[in-house]
C-alpha cells in the first residue's frame, strides 16, 4: 500500500495539446533529468511572468482577474532546481538586463536634468528675492517659477520584470514603482523566515489582483492598484517543513499557502544517467522565442502606456466543463472528502485551474476562446499540485503513516520469497516506533482492511498472515487450520 500517492503527469498529454509549452518541459527534464514536474514549475513561472501585464482571465461567472500564479516547489539539494529555473527565465532575465541598462542611462540623464533645474529655481529664487516692490518683475518672476516648477523632471521608472530573493515588504516597494513583477527565489529561506511574511495580507490582495496600501512611519505610503504580481518560490524539505506545524498555522490561516499551486517531485537523483540525456535543445529554443515575443508586447504596452489588458474567456464548453470541475472540487470539502481539512485549498482550486488554462492557451497563441481540451490539462496539473498540497498540510493519520512503513517491511520479506508468517514474526521486525503504545497493531488493521494482507490461525491456534492475499493458496482449500 502506498498512501498518499501522488499522481505522476503524463508528459505525451501535455505535449499532444499544448506541443509549443508540453515539448519545451518535456525536453528540460530529458537534458536536465531534473524531476519532471520541477520541469513543469519552471515552465509555468516564466509564462506567467511574461504574461500577466498583458491578460486578464475571465471567470465563467463573469469575475475578471489576474492570470498570474503563485508557486512553491519544496525538493532536498541537488535536484537542480537552479539550473531549471534559470533556463526557463533566460529570456525574462537577459530582458531585465537591458532595462537596467537603459535605466541606469535615463538615471543619469534625469540626474543631469534635474541639477540644471535647480540651478534654475535657485536663480529665480534669489530675483524674487530682489525684486523689491517692483509688482511688475515680480509677477514675471512667479509666472517663471510656476512654470519651472511645474516643468520639474521626472525620476525614470525601473522596469525590473524579476526580483530574486527579495524580501516580500522590498517587493511592494518595487511594485509601486513598476505595477509588474515577479519574486523568484531558488533559495526560498528568505520568504518563509524572520519577518518576510509580514507582507502575506498584502501578497494576498495582489494575488486577487486587490489594491494594496501601506502605510509607513516617517515614509510615504504605498498605494498599489492594478498591480500584477507573479511568485516562484523553491524550498528545502527542512526549511518549508515549520511552515505545515504549529509555527506556520498562522500564515496558512491567512489563506496564503491556499493562493499557491505546489509542487513535491519525486527525486530523481541516483537515476540521471548520461545514456538518457539527449543534446538538442529546439523545443527550448522555441519555448524562448514565444517568450521573446510575449516579452516584446509587454514591453511596447509599457511604452504606449495604460494598455487594456486582452481578456481571455471560455468557451461554453469549457465553462460548462469548469462549473462541473468546481462542483467536484465543493462536494470534496464534505466531511470524508478529499478537501475535509483543506477548505482553505479547494476555495482557491477553481481559479488556479482558470488561470493555468488562460496561461496555456495564450502562450499556444491559438486566439479564441479556452477549450476544454486545455481546461482539462490545467485541471491536471492543479490536481498533481493539490496532491502535492495534502501531502504536506495535511498529512495521513499516524496508523495510515505507520501502514505506509510496515507495509515496506512486507514487500522486502515478499521479496525475500516469504509468504505465510506468525504475526510475531513481522511484529518484531517492525519498525521500532510501532513496538510500542499499539501502532503496530492499529497499522496492521489498516492493512488488513485494505486487503494488503489478510490473517488467519494456524493448526496450533497462532495467529498468522498472509502476505499474498490474491495469490491462490497452494493447498487450494481454506485458508484456516492449515501450516
Amino acid at each position: 500500500m502506498e498512501y498518499p500517492m501522488t499522481r505522476e503527469p503524463n508528459p505525451a498529454a501535455l505535449c499532444y495539446s499544448q506541443p509549443l509549452f508540453g515539448e519545451a518541459v518535456r525536453q528540460a527534464h530529458q537534458n536536465f533529468q531534473a524531476p519532471y514536474r520541477l520541469c513543469l514549475m519552471g515552465g509555468l513561472a516564466a509564462l506567467s511572468s511574461a504574461a500577466q501585464s498583458l491578460v486578464d482571465v475571465v471567470m465563467p461567472y463573469g469575475a475578471r482577474v489576474p492570470a498570474g500564479v503563485y508557486l512553491a516547489l519544496i525538493a532536498r539539494s541537488g535536484e537542480r532546481k537552479s539550473t531549471v529555473e534559470r533556463r526557463f527565465m533566460k529570456e525574462i532575465k537577459a530582458l531585465d538586463d537591458n532595462l537596467e541598462e537603459e535605466h541606469n542611462c535615463n538615471l543619469a540623464d534625469y540626474k543631469v536634468k534635474m541639477l540644471e533645474w535647480k540651478n534654475r529655481k535657485k536663480q529665480l529664487e534669489k530675483k524674487l528675492g530682489k525684486s523689491g516692490n517692483d509688482q511688475h518683475e515680480l509677477t514675471r518672476i512667479r509666472e517663471e517659477l510656476r512654470e519651472l516648477l511645474a516643468s520639474e523632471p521626472t525620476k525614470p521608472q525601473r522596469a525590473k520584470l524579476v526580483y530574486e530573493d527579495i524580501s516580500p515588504m522590498a517587493m511592494l516597494n518595487a511594485l509601486n514603482e513598476t505595477g509588474v513583477g515577479t519574486l523568484v527565489s531558488s533559495e526560498g529561506g528568505i520568504i518563509v523566515d524572520g519577518k518576510s511574511f509580514d507582507a502575506v495580507p498584502h501578497l494576498n490582495s495582489l494575488w486577487s489582483g486587490d489594491k494594496v496600501s501601506v502605510a509607513r512611519v516617517g515614509k510615504p505610503s504605498i498605494n498599489i492598484s492594478n498591480a500584477r504580481l507573479a511568485v516562484s518560490i523553491m524550498l528545502q524539505p527542512e526549511i518549508f517543513k515549520p511552515q505545515t506545524g504549529k509555527k506556520g498555522e498562522k500564515i496558512r490561516g491567512s489563506g496564503h499557502w491556499a493562493r499557491y499551486l505546489v509542487f513535491n517531485p519525486e527525486s530523481t537523483q541516483g537515476y540521471r544517467l548520461s545514456i538518457n540525456q539527449a543534446n538538442s535543445w529546439e523545443h527550448l529554443e522555441a519555448f524562448d522565442r514565444r517568450i521573446r515575443e510575449i516579452l516584446s508586447k509587454a514591453r511596447m504596452a509599457r511604452v504606449v502606456g495604460d494598455v487594456e489588458r486582452e481578456e481571455i474567456r471560455f468557451s461554453e464548453e469549457a465553462a460548462a466543463a469548469w462549473y462541473k470541475l468546481a462542483d467536484r472540487v465543493e462536494e470534496a470539502i464534505r466531511p470524508g472528502g478529499q478537501f475535509e481539512n483543506a477548505s482553505d485549498h479547494a476555495s482557491k482550486l477553481g481559479e488556479n485551474i482558470a488561470r493555468v488554462a488562460a496561461l496555456l492557451h495564450f502562450f499556444e497563441g491559438d486566439g479564441g476562446a479556452i477549450t476544454v481540451e486545455t481546461l482539462n490539462v490545467a485541471a491536471d496539473i492543479c490536481n498533481e499540485c493539490s496532491d502535492d498540497f495534502l501531502k504536506l498540510f495535511v498529512p495521513p493519520p499516524e496508523e495510515v503513516r505507520d501502514a505506509v512503513e510496515l507495509d515496506k517491511l512486507i514487500n522486502r520479506m515478499r521479496d525475500d520469497g516469504l509468504r505465510f508468517i506468525r504475526r510475531t514474526y513481522l511484529h518484531k521486525r517492525c519498525p521500532n516506533a510501532q513496538r510500542t503504545g499499539g501502532r503496530f497493531f492499529r497499522a496492521l488493521d489498516v492493512l488488513l482492511r485494505e486487503g494488503v494482507i489478510r490473517s488467519y490461525v494456524d493448526m496450533s491456534n497462532s495467529q498468522c498472515l498472509d502476505l499474498c492475499p490474491l495469490l491462490p493458496l497452494p493447498w487450494g482449500g481454506p485458508l484456516n487450520g492449515h501450516l
